[in-house]
């Protein structure tokens, strides 16, 4: 599964790693909206699994439906 960037905005911190097992609704990265009070918000993942990539880096911006993370099954081999 490909995790994508719901609004536009500016990745502050990225919170997992590639091979972290993470739980459905668990934080994956923040990212600073472009709105005037630059708000920033979550990207949580959609359903557990293993991080299999990060698409992006801390200091990139990223547009909406940007590919951010690959979340694959975490029972799958390597």
């Amino acid at each position: 599964m490909i995790v994508r960037a719901e609004w536009p905005g500016y990745v502050v911190d990225v919170l997992v790693r590639p091979g972290q097992e993470v739980e459905e609704d668990e934080p994956l990265i923040i990212i600073e909206g472009t709105d005037a009070s630059r708000t920033s918000f979550y990207i949580n993942a959609p359903e557990g699994g293993k991080v299999r990539e990060i698409l992006i880096e801390e200091g990139d911006f990223a547009y909406e439906d940007d590919d951010l993370v690959v979340i694959g099954d975490s029972d799958r081999d390597e």
